[in-house]
């Protein structure tokens, strides 16, 4: 059924934002240290606590338990120790990033921003409460400035700094409760962050702060969106939802694993989603894993299906994509959209004593209705996991490629407004240095072909310093 309601459009893609200013002195300097910091600097800075970090390796009066310990602050019968005791699990994670464009027709800034994610875990039994009880929440806040949306690139080139709004969206939380029934059935609800959800995923995940930076990787499509194009922070193009409100029932059964979740189908970085939950509908959403094994080495076959009955815009019929509508024009809407996906993941290579290390052959493929969803397929493969070398085992790295095919409804209803568009495609590698286990250095590389047509393919560089208190 199809009808005509109020709605917003997808923004038109930003001009590339303008390169740094040079500072002109010392003082100057000093005075914007706190909002923009020049890439020489970082550059030096990181090199500087990487050499220090790994000199004091050698250090006799450096505590061995530094160099091994899961955190900084992870001391043996420390507060932290101390309070996961009594069932308290606190951790405080920084992610800084200095990532540029060194080829293309986007903006040649380079931009130094980070993230701060603060996690608590509750076990309510450890309290002396009911067994089973767990509470999650997430703080992150976001500082400097991203690179996002200062290309010709539709999808976001840094995950973990793409749901930033420009007017004021410098926080979020995400809190969650799940009761346990026995070893095998969990049921969650509250409001998800999908980013780290997928970085729980064995051979890429991350969120954009461990493993791939490229939104493509780091928080794949999980069907489960919003496509009436409110104008989110991170994609041109919805494709999900970094934040959801809802419930998750988790089943582990053997060989297979499934998963049911029901969620509003908004992102929930909007303040009305939390205060009116599915008001513009539902989505309902389902995923059966199956762990097989291969001469031994482990792998997964993960299959997604999801269906939502909210509304989106009828890509049969744009009007004008360019810019928002005016107050009290009306936009042609299609109710319901479906989502589903089939993933692989195997290991070619593992460790003997513990089989979760090792690296291996992941791939994942996405098909929607195409209209109203925007992405009628897309595709991703690569290699990745840990080094498996001598002392290394902690190293993270990756390469693969991706591929998002735009529905061609959107692509035909673009061209008619003289707004030429296409696929776009890309690929990326990193390598994540465990200078300690709460000590990462990463560097990354990614080469994408913009949707723009008339934009030539664009390279970016990024380094990333996490640090685990």
């Amino acid at each position: 059924m199809i009808r005509k309601t109020r709605a917003q459009l997808v923004p038109s893609v930003r001009a590339p934002g303008s390169a740094g200013r040079q500072m002109a002195s010392a003082e100057a300097c000093a005075a914007s240290a706190a909002s923009v910091v020049s890439g020489a600097k970082v550059t030096f800075a990181t090199l500087v606590l990487f050499a220090t970090s790994t000199g004091s390796v050698c250090a006799e009066d450096v505590p061995s338990s530094l160099l091994t310990q899961p955190s900084l602050t992870d001391t043996p019968d420390g507060p932290k120790e101390q309070l996961q005791s009594i069932g308290i699990m606190p951790d405080v994670w920084v992610t800084q990033f200095y990532q540029g464009q060194t080829e293309g027709d986007g903006s040649k800034t380079w931009r130094y921003c980070g993230k701060l994610d603060v996690f608590l875990k509750v076990d309510a039994e450890k309290l002396g409460l009911w067994r089973g009880f767990h509470i999650n929440v997430q703080y992150e806040h976001y500082f400097g400035q991203n690179i996002n949306r200062t290309d010709f690139a539709l999808i976001p080139v840094n995950t973990a700094l793409a749901y930033v709004e420009r007017d004021g969206y410098h926080s979020a939380l995400s809190a969650s409760v799940t009761q346990d029934f026995g070893e095998s059935i969990s049921v969650s609800a509250g409001k998800f962050d999908m980013m780290t959800l997928a970085s729980k995923t064995p051979l890429i995940g991350g969120g954009g702060i461990d493993t791939f930076m490229n939104r493509a990787f780091a928080l794949p499509s999980t069907g489960v969106a919003y496509t009436a194009f409110r104008g989110g922070a991170g994609d041109r193009v919805v494709l999900s939802a970094p934040y959801l409100i809802g419930g998750i029932v988790a089943i582990k059964t053997e060989p297979i694993n499934f998963a049911l979740m029901i969620a509003d189908p908004r992102s929930a970085i909007d303040p009305r989603v939390i205060e009116h939950p599915f008001e513009k509908g539902l989505a309902v959403g389902g995923a059966a894993t199956l762990k097989t094994e291969i001469a031994g080495l482990r792998g997964f076959h993960t299959w997604r299906a999801a269906y939502s009955n909210a509304r989106g815009i009828d890509l049969e019929d744009i009007t004008d994509l360019s810019r928002r509508p005016a107050p009290g024009s009306l936009v042609t809407t299609k109710k319901g959209f479906w989502f589903t996906s089939y993933a692989i993941q195997q290991n070619f290579v593992q460790s003997e004593q513990n089989p979760e290390t090792g690296w291996g052959l992941f791939t994942l493929a996405t098909l929607s209705d195409g209209n109203p969803s925007p992405v009628r397929w897309s595709v991703l493969a690569g290699l990745g996991g840990n080094n498996l070398l001598a002392g290394r085992e902690n190293d993270r790295w990756g390469i693969g490629f991706f591929h998002f095919g735009l529905t061609e409804p959107l692509l035909s209803g673009l061209a008619a407004l003289d707004v030429n568009r296409r696929s776009e495609g890309g690929v990326e590698g990193f390598y994540n240095l465990a200078v300690t286990p709460w000590l990462r250095l990463s560097a990354d590389l990614q080469v994408i072909d913009p949707w723009n047509p008339s934009a030539s393919r664009a390279t970016y560089a990024a380094l990333r310093l996490q640090t685990k208190f």
